[in-house]
Parts: structure tokens; sequence; C-alpha cells
């Protein structure tokens, strides 16, 4: 007698539970190419802890009852359970069907679920999840695989972890949490994903969701759940490799408790942002974190070019109550790869709050010393004001932490357009870009916007050590270009000034701007905000070099004007092709 069969249904009456047990079937075989589920009074379906079972479509008739088909178990091993090559899981039933994976598991080429072939995981009637056995005593989780051409199509996917944490990894493998991999050339199809984060103290276990290979996330969304317990991770979307988010929709949401962590996305690996839009959402918890999306902050090393936002959409939010916390952010961070912006979009939203961190920024940055390095590429982003008078703005920063060389370069804007808008309302911030240490602004056009109605204009700050390179700048209004804590000289390419400030101080140094280019004044007076500091000797009548640009001497000096300095009055000085100030009581 054969031991399968090519179209099989599950008894109205069963012996039991196990789909591998033959007596369970209608023909007294196991199904091999389709398994009907129609009416039954064993709706719980479970597996051998011995046997694999492989069929080409699961399907629920039109009077199916509502399935539970469960999958491992925490004594389960490794092993693969059930594997699902043809056309897929279908359910005809009008009624929710569920399929759990519940399982410890250490490796995605070893799932408990498997999709292969071109196999569907169904429509929006389908639901699975992974995760542990035990949620309150169980740590790790089961894994859904998918590999080849298989898609998740239009299901639901919860993916979890356990308060327990996963064993030391020398002595045993695990997975930090349940997981849904895609392999191969799979891909995610308009799935719906909820992933969450641990629920104990341990800080590194999450729900995963993970793309290898030429993987692709297609139209799918993902819900990245912020850390629900304190110090706990929030669930995880992960690329490697050459996988791609495509369109996919990412919501990363923030923690919900002191010092929890956001959901996240990160991309490693040569993995792309593709044409995806990501929300990264401000912590809900004073203490927590934000929602993030990170390139090229996990192994493996790159020797080229590494992670990529591509063309994608990126959404940062700042804190939009008291009590909330971290602002969401997107992190080129270049530990393992020299990222890139691409040509992304990002928007940096201001806070409600006055610490900076708590508003939606982007950062470009490494830890020295380093081989690789970020870069904005020719995105554009947009750096928001706050929306309140105590708030902050929006931000991009490009910053190197701790000390050493940077053999692989330091962030640089490269051909990036960063735009940083006024405020709309009396004495808030507007959004603000800045560089420290060695960064680059490159080729970049940076634009700083004025405030209306009393706001504060945008900002361009450039700490000591950062250079502008070939960068444009172009001030507007009362958009500032901040110099007051350089101790040198500034080179950049072209300043266009619609009015505008320019913030610095004047002392021993002599800190002034060295234009390779043009100054533009195509509206409005330019307007210097001298710093003051008491250790700084000021020397009346002395002649103070503020600007040098090959086009200075065709202008009229009454274009410029200044604050005073502790009581002193400026004036103004062309000489060939630079610009003084001196000052008198």
């Amino acid at each position: 007698m054969k031991s399968k069969s090519t179209k099989n249904t599950w008894k109205k009456a069963p012996k039991s539970s196990l789909w591998n047990e033959k007596e369970n079937w209608t023909e007294g075989v196991l199904p091999e190419e389709k398994a009907l589920f129609g009416p039954s009074e064993q709706t719980l379906i479970t597996f051998s802890k011995k046997e694999c079972a492989s069929v080409g479509s699961i399907e629920f008739e039109e009077q199916a009852s509502s399935f539970l088909i469960k999958l491992g178990t925490s004594e389960t091993d490794q092993k693969l359970m059930l594997t699902i090559f043809g056309e897929g899981v279908i359910n005809r039933s009008g009624l929710p069907q569920n399929i759990k994976v519940a399982a410890t598991n250490s490796w995605f080429r070893d799932p408990q679920l498997m999709f292969k072939g071109k196999a569907s995981a169904g429509g929006t009637d389908m639901y699975y999840e992974s995760g542990p056995e035990s949620l309150e005593e169980g740590y790790g989780g089961g894994i859904i695989g998918f590999t080849e051409e298989s898609t998740a199509g239009d299901a639901n996917f919860t993916v979890r972890t356990g308060k327990v944490p996963p064993p030391d990894p020398h002595v045993q493998r695990s997975t930090v949490g349940g997981e849904v991999s895609f392999s191969d050339h799979s891909r995610a199809g308009r799935a719906k994903f909820t992933i969450y984060g641990t629920l104990g103290k341990d800080d590194d276990t999450f729900g995963n969701t993970v793309f290898h290979d030429h993987a692709s996330a297609e139209h799918a969304t993902f819900i990245n759940v912020g850390g629900t317990v304190e110090g706990g991770d929030g669930g995880n979307t992960q690329f490697y490799d050459n996988s791609s988010s495509e369109h996919g929709l990412f919501l990363n949401f923030g923690a919900s408790h002191y010092k929890g962590n956001g959901g996240d996305v990160a991309f490693d690996g040569n993995a792309s942002g593709s044409y995806g839009i990501f929300h990264n959402m401000a912590a809900t918890a004073d203490g927590g974190n934000g929602g993030v999306t990170s390139f090229n902050n996990n192994p493996p090393k790159m020797s080229g070019i590494g992670a990529s936002a591509g063309n994608a959409f990126f959404h940062n939010y700042g804190a939009r109550e008291a009590g909330d916390g971290g602002g969401g952010h997107t992190e080129f961070t270049a530990k393992y790869g020299s990222c890139i912006a691409h040509k992304a979009t990002i928007m940096n939203y201001g806070s409600v709050l006055s610490k900076s961190s708590t508003a939606g920024h982007t950062i470009f940055s490494v830890n020295l010393p380093n081989d690789f390095h970020p870069s904005a590429g020719q995105a554009t982003i947009w750096n928001y004001a706050s929306p309140t008078k105590e708030g902050s703005g929006g931000y991009t920063e490009f910053a190197a932490w701790d000390e050493g060389e940077s053999p692989g370069g330091m962030p640089t804007a490269e051909k990036a357009t960063i735009l940083n808008a006024g405020a709309e309302i009396n004495g808030a911030q507007g959004g603000y870009t800045k560089f420290s240490q060695k960064c680059k602004a490159g080729e970049a056009n940076l634009i700083a916007y004025g405030g209306t109605n009393g706001g504060e204009g945008g900002m361009i700050i450039f700490y000591n050590q950062s250079e502008g390179n070939q960068a444009k700048i172009t001030l507007y209004g009362n958009g500032t270009l901040d110099l007051s804590d350089r101790s040198e000289n500034l080179q950049f390419q072209d300043l266009n000034l619609n009015g505008g400030i320019i913030l610095t101080k004047v002392d021993s140094h002599e800190i002034h701007i060295q234009l390779t280019g043009h100054l533009n004044i195509l509206s409005g007076h330019v307007f210097f905000s001298f710093r003051y500091d008491p250790n700084d000797l000021v020397e009346q009548g002395k002649k103070y070099k503020l600007l040098q640009a090959e086009n200075l001497d065709s202008l009229d000096v009454s274009l410029f004007s200044g604050s005073d300095l502790n009581g002193l009055k400026p004036n103004f000085f062309i000489k060939k092709n630079e610009l003084f100030v001196s000052f008198e009581a």
C-alpha cells in the first residue's frame, strides 16, 4: 500500500491530532500533493517529533472548521517538520485559519516550517505565529522559512520571544526570538508582520523578520513594536546580503518603558532600502529610545560599499507630549561597511521637549578607529523646526566618536541637499545640521531657511576641525551659519545670502570664511552675530578678518552689519577680496 496520496482529507472524527498518523486521513495514507480540511471535531493539528511531513498545498474548504496547525514543542530539536512546496496555503472557509511554530531553533536554514518553490502562505484570513512554546517560561523561538521563489502572500504574521533569557551561545545555540526568514529570491508579498521584543530582563532578545540573499520585502507591512518592559529590546526587521526592502512599509515604534529600545530595521551587508517607506516613532516613555533604522551597524564586514538607503523615504518623529522619550532616528553608523544614503528622502521632525535627543534625527557617524565611513550620497534631508517654544528642532549630525585614525574615511555629506527649516512660532528652535571632528561637507548643498512670527531660523553648524570642502551654503532671513565654536578657518565653495546670520567670534585666531567660489548677496543685509567670551581679548581698532572671496571687492560694504561686542560697535571694511571688522566704543 502507498504511504502517501496525491489528495487526502482530514477526517471529521480523527483518532488523534497528529498529521503524521495515517488513520487521521480519509484515504488512510498521508497527503502528498494536497491536504484538504473540512468540518472536523479535531481542529488542533500537531506533528510527530520523529517524522517530517511534506505537501504541495494545504486547502481549507468552504465548510471547514477553524483550525490551529501547531508545529514544535519545547522539546523539539532543530529538525524541519513541514515543507510546503506547491501552490501553498488556500483558505476558502471564510474563517480565520492559524499556523503556529512554537519551538527553540538556531538557524534560518533549518526552520520548522518551510515554504519552497513558488508556494504562498495564503491570503488575509491566514494567521501565522512564531515564538517559543510558552511566552512566560520559554526562550528563543521557532522559525518559519521562505526559500527559493516562495511568498508570504497576503497573510498575517506575529513574531515573538519568551520571558526567559536564552542560554549562553557557547553552550547551546538558539535564536534570539521567534523568526520569519526569507532567503534565495523569496518575497514577503503584501503580508503584514507584527514583531515584538523581549518580555523579560534580558536586553538582547527580540522577535525577528530576516531577509537574506536576494530576498525582497516587496509590498509588505512590518510593525516593529518598541520595548514593552524596562530595558527591553523592541521587535526587529533585518536585511542582509543583497536583500531589499522594495516597496515595503515599516513602522518602528518607540519604547513604552524606561530604557527600552525602539523597534528597528537594520540594513547590513549590501542590502538596500530601495523604495521602502520608514516611520521611526518617538518613545512614549521618558528615558526610552525611539524607533530606528540603521545601516551597517551589524556584521559582516564589507570590503567595499556597504548597505544603501536606495530611494527610500524615512520619517523620524520627535516627542509629541510631556513624558515622551527619545526621538525616532536613522543611523548610518558604518561599523561594518561604508553605508550610503544614496538618493533617499529623509525627514527629521522637531520635538515638544527641550532635550535634543527627543527630536527626530539622522546621524552619520563612526567610532574611531574605523575602517569605513558613512555618506549622505545624493540624499535629500529635511530638518524641521520645533513645534513649541520649549522644544527642539529636528537635526542631522555628522560625527566621529572617541580617538584614533579612520583609514576608511570620515562621515561626509557628499552631494546631498540638506534643508533646515525655520520655526513658525515665536522663540522656537529651527531645524539644524552639524558637523564635528574632521567630518566633511563634501559637495553638499546646505540650506538654512529663516523663521517667521519671531521663530528662529534653521542653522548650519561647523564645529572645530570639521571641513566645508566644496559645499554650497545658502541662508535665508535669519537662517544661521554657526562658526562660534571654531578656532580655525572654514573653507567651502559658495555662500549665497538672502539675508542670513553668520554667528562667529573674534579673537587672536582671526577665524574667517574662505570661499573658493563666490559670495552671492541676493537680497537684504548680511548680519554677523559676534559671540562674546570674556576670555577673548578684543583690541579696539584692530581689524579682524571675517571673510575672503574672489568677488568681494565688487560688493558694497554697506551690505554688512553686525552685533555689538561687549558694548563695542562693529565697523566693516573691504580690502581687495577680504572683509574685515573692527570695534570701537
